[in-house]
């Protein structure tokens, strides 16, 4: 019988990690973890002494550059079609929220419910400036600003409007895994669809007054007292 395969570690925390995610902590057994890997679950008893070991290797601070899935803007100049940059952005950036959404509630559950796991720590550390998420918008502003200044976007603000873009990405992960609001998934491509098209249209007109019928006289106002 051959030897099974030896793993790095690397490979054991990713494996751990998609796991936990897939089954939860109390749902996720080492054999588990190993049946993803080909190899027996003392084979991963070798990479961390135990489960909860494993759980917080696995789900622990993330390495920098995977907080950053905006950074492939550094690249774009302001002349790129705006709607093809803001589309990718969008691709990039909703599977990165839903996975930090459901890593996110692994983590609560886990420092809920296992004793002695202490208190639950962020992906990333909150007093270093900026922040990742603070990068990402940053990255997107830079990105708006080019544009604006070659003339391919009209924005008064550029850091709102990075704010307001990004806000709409969220408002679909949450209305999606949060609040569950829609009775059927809304594919991605088609509500980038309508979401550019009120950035390159806009949805809002200036009101205009509705035309008066031929023939048809303007009610006066009634005076006061009965017309005297």
């Amino acid at each position: 019988m051959g030897r099974r395969p030896r793993v790095h570690r690397d490979e054991v925390l990713q494996a751990a990690r998609e796991a936990f995610l897939d089954s939860g902590y109390e749902g996720t057994t080492l054999s588990d973890i190993g049946g993803r890997l080909g190899v027996s679950p003392a084979a991963v008893l070798r990479h961390a002494p135990t489960k909860k070991a494993l759980f917080t290797a696995a789900m622990g601070a993330n390495p920098e550059g995977e907080l950053l899935p905006l950074e492939f803007l550094t690249g774009v100049g302001g002349q790129a079609d705006p709607r093809r940059v803001l589309r990718r952005v969008a691709q990039v950036l909703v599977p990165f929220i839903r996975g930090k959404l459901r890593e996110n509630l692994a983590r609560w559950v886990f420092f809920k419910k296992v004793s002695g796991a202490g208190s639950l720590p962020l992906p990333f550390d909150p007093d270093a400036r900026p922040t990742p998420p603070q990068r990402n918008l940053q990255l997107l502003e830079d990105y708006l600003r080019r544009a604006r200044r070659r003339g391919r976007i009209r924005v008064r603000d550029p850091h709102a409007a990075a704010v307001a873009y990004l806000a709409t990405l969220q408002s679909y992960v949450m209305l999606h895994e949060v609040m569950q609001a829609l009775d059927r998934p809304l594919p991605l491509d088609d509500y980038l669809d309508t979401v550019l098209d009120i950035w390159t249209r806009g949805a809002i007109r200036s009101a205009k007054p509705a035309p008066r019928a031929r023939g048809v006289r303007r009610a006066s106002p009634a005076a006061p007292n009965g017309g005297e």
